[in-house]
């Protein structure tokens, strides 16, 4: 048995765990409560009111479940670099106006994919490839959860805290009653406290993934924006600490964090040069408006794109929430993404195909992001690239 294959096992182990968990809570709430408690002592409508709401529940669940696995998180597709001293070359990208960049002004590249990373794109050791928006790898779904599979997880995470919810609820209204007979059912603690705590867990996985939405943010992005204020707290600590002790006692200071200055960059066209601006990790560059960043998740495939104030209205929003949370009412619009990177690839190739495959995965910058860059621009708050300098040197 190879690494691999041990890995995948240790990664099964808590999804399995999570479906048996189920199992038993299933046999809690639905027998022990639904049938021996409301079915026989109260109302015959009630108990198969409870059977039907917690059975869609789960069969919600259950399929955004397997819909999350099956899509999975979204493979970026294989580039090759750009052609950033716009020599013509057929065989690379032409230079977009403005790509991320690092500090140099190169454009990113994985070495474990051998290709141009698109922007928010991660390479995810779970699945072997760079995932596109990654957000996070979901120990409890066994899943990376990204750009293709995020709508279905926010869903998942809809039907998971509406069945705890239900279960709270019922089991609240007919505990006293089980008292009152002497017949306090010992299932009914184990509903209060498995509710209780996943609601909870759910209920604030949930909020933190709805104000990401409003930020246009990832996980990942929160995880660095942390490391970064992490990492600045312990540089401030040292210096301190350098100052009263000299450093002699740096021997018991803490283990350094992640080094993470925050600082990130893009290369913008301006006239006939390249420049290099430098800007924070905390500035959202995709962040087009909490209605606007619901509606472009929702109806728009979960990417960032710069539309009309006129499409961006309250009725498209009010919309979106409606198929947020109204289980499978995304197919339709799931089908149109889907088909229209179909029609992407057996339209093209070559070349074409990689041009075009580049600009359907590619998000827009927000405006206001945008005037951000040409305010420093104009503060001259940038620089050439390096690449442009060496280049003009050797010639």
């Amino acid at each position: 048995m190879n690494i691999d294959t041990l890995s995948q096992i240790r990664l099964s182990v808590i999804p399995i765990g999570i479906v048996i968990g189920l199992g038993y809570l299933n046999f809690a709430l639905n027998y022990s409560l639904g049938y021996q408690e409301i079915y026989v002592h109260h109302s015959h409508g009630v108990a198969i009111t409870l059977w039907c709401l917690s059975g869609l529940c789960q069969v919600v669940l259950f399929v955004y479940w397997v819909l999350i696995l099956y899509i999975g998180p979204g493979k970026s597709p294989q580039l090759p670099l750009f052609d950033i001293y716009q020599e013509g070359n057929k065989d690379l990208l032409p230079l977009p106006d403005l790509f991320f960049c690092d500090e140099f002004g190169f454009p990113y590249y994985d070495s474990k994919s051998q290709s141009l990373r698109i922007e928010r794109s991660f390479y995810s050791k779970y699945v072997g490839y760079n995932v596109l928006k990654f957000d996070h790898f979901c120990l409890w779904i066994g899943s990376s959860i990204g750009l293709t599979n995020y709508l279905f997880f926010l869903k998942f995470c809809i039907a998971f805290l509406s069945f705890f919810a239900i279960m709270l609820v019922y089991v609240s209204r007919y505990t006293r009653s089980s008292i009152n007979r002497g017949e306090i059912n010992h299932n009914f603690i184990l509903l209060y406290i498995m509710s209780g705590f996943w609601i909870l867990c759910i209920g604030a996985l949930f909020t933190s993934h709805v104000l990401y939405v409003c930020r246009d943010m990832t996980t990942l992005d929160d995880i660095t924006i942390k490391q970064k204020v992490r990492y600045q707290r312990w540089k401030s600590r040292q210096r301190n600490d350098d100052g009263k002790t000299g450093g002699a006692l740096n021997c018991l200071a803490p283990k350094s964090p992640r080094k993470e200055n925050g600082k990130r960059y893009v290369n913008v066209k301006k006239d006939d040069l390249r420049l290099v601006v430098e800007y924070d990790v905390t500035e959202c560059p995709f962040n087009m408006g909490w209605k606007s960043n619901w509606i472009n998740l929702v109806l728009n495939g979960n990417m960032a794109r710069e539309r009309s104030e006129q499409y961006y209205t309250t009725a498209r929003f009010i919309k979106a929430i409606i198929v947020l949370v109204i289980p499978f009412a995304e197919s339709p619009f799931e089908l149109r993404r889907r088909k229209g990177y179909l029609d992407l690839e057996n339209s093209l190739t070559g070349i074409e195909r990689k041009i075009a495959e580049f600009n359907f995965y590619s998000n827009d910058i927000s405006p206001a992001f945008r005037k951000m860059i040409d305010e420093k621009i104009a503060r001259k708050e940038c620089y050439i690239p390096s690449y442009f300098v060496a280049n003009t040197e050797s010639r």
